[in-house]
This record gives structure tokens, C-alpha cells and sequence, in this order.
């Protein structure tokens, strides 16, 4: 009777770890980043990406690096007003262990200021993202923008 009871205990520990909520995949987490990420540039509303993100985060961002959450939420808030009819897409394309992929794609039009016309802005990267504790600890990108006046 021990026997099977340890053999069916072996046989479901890995189904019931699985069901618990404490596993989660390279990918589960990208789709809740995405959701996240997208919430808080179209609202605001950030609460949802700060629980995906460790408080020490660090964003590897073209010519600057942001450190910590704060830095990452200010980044969000500070930008938000001068951006209009941003559209992003997100594209998952690998992940394994404490490490994903993706591609992002965006278009928006950012406000002039001092006197400069309103710029088309369109962006393509890669984003390679580093978990510790299932929440995003590191993320890494790399790519282009292209920046075009629009006259008025």
C-alpha cells in the first residue's frame, strides 16, 4: 500500500506544481507582459506591468538605461502625453528557462515641441527579456526608428 500510494503521489507532483500558479512559462508571462505593457501606454493604468516586474528592473533602451520600476513607470507617464494613435504589435518568437524573445512593431505620432513640427515615428525591435522570481528582472533591446515631419 506504501508503494502506491508514493508511486501515485510521484506520478501527480508534477500536475499539481503545475496547477498551483507558481509555474509559469517563458511564454504565459510574454502574453502578460504584452497585456500589460499595452494596458499602461493606452491608460495609464501600470498596476498590472508592475506586478509583472521585479522593483529593480533595469530596461537596456537606445542611448539610455532605465533602472529600477520607478524609472520604468516614469518613462511610461512622461511619454504618454506627447504620443497619439500609437499602435503596437507584438510578436512572441522564443523562450526557455528564465529567458523570451520577441519582436515589437509600433507606429504613433509624437507632438512637436519648441517649435518643431509633430513627428511619424515607427519602431522595430527585438526585445530579449531575463526573469528572476518569474517576474522581469532584465530586458535588452535592440533595433530601428524612423522618425518623418509631418508638415502641416
Amino acid at each position: 500500500m506504501k508503494k502506491l500510494c508514493l508511486a501515485t503521489l510521484l506520478a501527480f507532483t508534477p500536475l499539481l506544481l503545475a496547477s498551483c500558479g507558481g509555474v509559469k512559462s517563458p511564454r504565459e508571462v510574454a502574453d502578460r507582459f504584452v497585456a500589460a505593457e499595452t494596458k499602461a501606454w493606452n491608460t495609464g493604468d501600470v498596476e498590472e506591468l508592475r506586478a509583472l516586474e521585479s522593483s529593480d528592473v533595469v530596461y537596456h533602451l537606445p542611448g539610455v538605461d532605465l533602472k529600477g520600476w520607478k524609472a520604468h513607470e516614469d518613462y511610461i507617464q512622461q511619454s504618454r502625453p506627447t504620443i497619439s494613435g500609437l499602435k503596437q504589435n507584438w510578436k512572441y518568437l522564443s523562450g526557455e528557462g528564465n529567458h523570451f524573445v520577441m519582436s515589437y512593431e509600433s507606429t504613433a505620432t509624437v507632438a512637436g515641441k519648441d517649435g518643431q513640427p509633430p513627428m511619424s515615428v515607427a519602431n522595430n525591435y527585438l526585445f530579449v527579456f531575463r526573469l528572476n522570481d518569474r517576474k522581469v528582472a532584465e530586458v535588452w533591446t535592440n533595433g530601428s526608428t524612423t522618425n518623418t515631419p509631418i508638415e502641416k
